[in-house]
């Protein structure tokens, strides 16, 4: 049996794979390169090296269906470039110090340029240019704009995300693979945007460095090795135009597929290449490529142009049309083309039943203020979706219950001027609007009107994906507290019947990690969501107790007589499905109109009405139907330090 200490030598030899290894090897030898004099052969060697890991980058670019297969891109950027930077140091020492760096440089110099250094200097130049001023600049710009976009979509990407999973959409484990892959995406574009710095350095690191070569060349020429001027400058001249187009050939292929990385938009069909794409879409234009090919063909007629180029092109383009022709055109279907049977065809319809959770419809004559000319559709005033907008944050920062987005549609149906609150495409409430009321002042009312009714129905905005969505949020800042509380010992559908129960009375879950680290303490032997409750109020005492008291350390209460608490008491049957209330009907009676009584005669002073804590739930059972505006809370779930104010109390005398 292997011992714990040959299962973490295992697992460490499994960290450290091949790949890792060289890759440390790799920035050794850059490091290496800078300090050690090498061999012509070895520099050789690594300047091929080079080319060919710039060519099978550029082709893995264009390969490539997604930019994010290839995350590991900015990084390869600066490898790359170290590497070339390092080469350049190496070449720069041996041009100086033996007039010779290699057949590869001597091969660029003599052989690419046909031994004419000036004509050498003019091509260095014009790929200089063209990589700094045009690719490199241009990338960069997209992978700025690239990288502020997605960081800007970010939200509204992941509330669609939030929205697809509470609707059922999509489970747990594709909702967190979508967040990883848009955290990866973000941290991808936001690290090309610096990236691309490496890329307009490099160039201007490699002008400078090929004219010191120049310039140092021609120094030891003249002065130490007594060359005659243009001697020395048509050695060294070579010798530095051929290490500086072996260094910005390479550079130019890497910053050319940066750009292609960085402009290419992902293919709506997975695993599609570059070309394919663009064969795609290119010729599935048939009608620009005629057109393209007439033109052509009317330059083959100009007098003085050579005729057979353009007449070959032209009838290249011709006949790329046509077979463009026979192929469907991009998003368009033919209208002559017969529909497809089958079993495609005889499939029935899949219909997802997804409800609405909650929505505004308004009537047709308020439509110019959502300014939408389709009726039935989302309506996209900006007003209007901030007001959504502003419900969500609202409710979600007073009880912590994340609001799906909802909707506003017009409806032909309703009267002028009326707004009508739907929770489950069910009406919940009807506002009609005042004839006085400023265009601008109406998405705050729809606000006020709409979080009144929210409020009291938010509980039935936090089922088991919701709650799932708060874990996988607070698992993100706090993950031993999740692991060690969820799904064990509390299952998600029971810590969601425990929070709709908290927030069915108005207790804020915000402070979920709060909630779990109580129920970890009780829930192995708890299994009720109703005492498991109870007992999570009363470690949420202290945020319980600022909101009732808004601070203030003080708090106004109606007590209850001590008669009518033991007669609750009393009534209390408890089995082993739970605790029950089973108070004669007119003792339950009694006991309500004691409370309304007093309620009356605080005259609005108190909606606080304090009772022992083994009672509590049970007093909100008996007053929640008559009074759903009093708070009913126990003495331990209110800090030591609250002062008690009594505006009434509750007795059955008189009764």
């Amino acid at each position: 049996m292997a011992t714990p200490t040959a299962l973490r030598l295992g697992a460490q030899k499994k960290r450290f794979s091949t790949a890792d290894v060289a890759l440390a090897a790799l920035v050794m030898a850059v490091v290496g390169l800078m300090i050690v004099p090498l061999p012509t052969w070895v520099l050789d060697l690594l300047i091929a090296s080079n080319l060919a890991a710039s060519v099978a980058i550029l082709l893995v670019t264009l390969y490539v269906s997604d930019a994010l297969r290839i995350a590991a891109f900015p990084t390869l950027l600066l490898l790359t470039t170290l590497v070339r930077l390092a080469l350049n140091v190496s070449s720069t020492r041996l041009i100086l110090l033996q007039a010779d760096a290699g057949e590869v440089i001597r091969a660029f110099g003599t052989f690419v340029v046909r031994g004419n250094y000036v004509v050498g200097g003019v091509i260095f130049l014009i790929l200089s240019i063209i990589q700094f001023v045009v690719i490199a600049k241009g990338s960069e710009r997209v992978a700025e704009v690239g990288a502020r976009f997605t960081l800007d979509a970010m939200p509204g990407k992941q509330m669609a995300i939030d929205a697809e999973l509470r609707s059922g959409a999509i489970d747990g484990n594709e909702a967190r693979r979508r967040r990883r892959a848009l955290s990866r995406e973000s941290q991808f574009y936001g690290a090309m945007d610096g990236a691309m710095k490496f890329v307009k350095g490099d160039v201007i690191a490699s002008f400078l460095i090929t004219l010191i070569n120049l310039l140092g060349g021609i120094a030891i020429g003249v002065g130490m090795k007594d060359l005659e001027l243009v001697t020395a400058v048509k050695r060294y001249g070579l010798l530095t135009i051929g290490d500086g187009l072996v260094t910005q050939i390479p550079a130019l292929v890497l910053a050319t597929a940066a750009g292609i990385l960085v402009t290419r938009v992902a293919s709506e069909e997975p695993d599609t290449p570059l070309g394919q794409e663009l064969a795609t879409q290119i010729f599935g234009a048939p009608r620009a490529l005629r057109v393209a090919s007439v033109f052509v063909l009317i330059l083959a007629a100009i007098p003085g142009l050579p005729a057979l180029p353009f007449l070959v092109i032209g009838a290249l383009l011709f006949f790329a049309s046509r077979s463009g022709t026979r192929r469907a055109p991009i998003g368009e279907a033919s209208a002559n083309e017969p529909v497809q049977r089958g079993e495609d065809a005889e499939a029935p319809p899949r219909f997802v039943p997804v409800v609405v959770p909650w929505s505004l419809d308004v009537s047709p004559d308020l439509a110019p203020l959502c300014d939408d000319d389709t009726r039935g559709g989302e309506l996209r005033r900006a007003g209007v979706r901030a007001a959504a907008s502003a419900v969500q944050e609202v409710l979600f920062r007073d009880l912590g219950v994340p609001l799906p987005a909802g909707r506003v549609a017009v409806s032909d149906e309703l009267p002028e001027r009326t707004v009508v609150l739907c929770l489950g495409e069910v009406p919940a409430k009807s506002m009609v609007l005042s004839p006085g009321l400023p265009d601008s002042d109406v998405a705050a009312h729809l606000v006020e009107e709409s979080l009144s009714v929210l409020r009291r129905r938010a509980a039935d905005f936090l089922g088991i994906s919701e709650t799932q969505v708060l874990l996988d949020q607070l698992e993100q800042v706090s993950p031993a507290t999740v692991r060690q509380v969820v799904p064990k010992p509390v299952p998600v559908v029971l810590l969601a019947d425990v929070l709709r129960r908290l927030v069915e009375e108005g207790v804020s879950v915000r402070d979920l990690r709060g909630v779990l680290e109580s129920l970890a303490q009780v829930a192995h032997a708890e299994k009720d969501s109703l005492n498991l409750a109870e007992y999570v109020r009363s470690c949420l005492r202290r945020p319980l107790s600022h909101q009732l008291t808004g601070g203030s350390g003080e708090l106004e209460v109606l007590l209850l007589d001590s008669m009518i608490e033991d007669t609750i008491r009393g009534a209390i049957s408890r089995t082993a499905a739970g605790s029950f209330l089973t108070l004669a009907p007119a003792a339950a009676r009694d006991v309500v109109r004691a409370v309304r009584r007093a309620r009356d005669a605080a005259e609005g002073a108190t909606s606080v009405v304090l009772t022992q804590p083994d009672v509590r739930r049970f007093v909100k059972k008996l007053i929640e139907l008559d009074m759903p505006e009093l708070r009913v809370v126990s003495y331990a779930e209110l800090l030591p330090e609250i002062a008690i104010r009594p505006a009434g109390k509750a007795t059955l005398a008189g009764l």
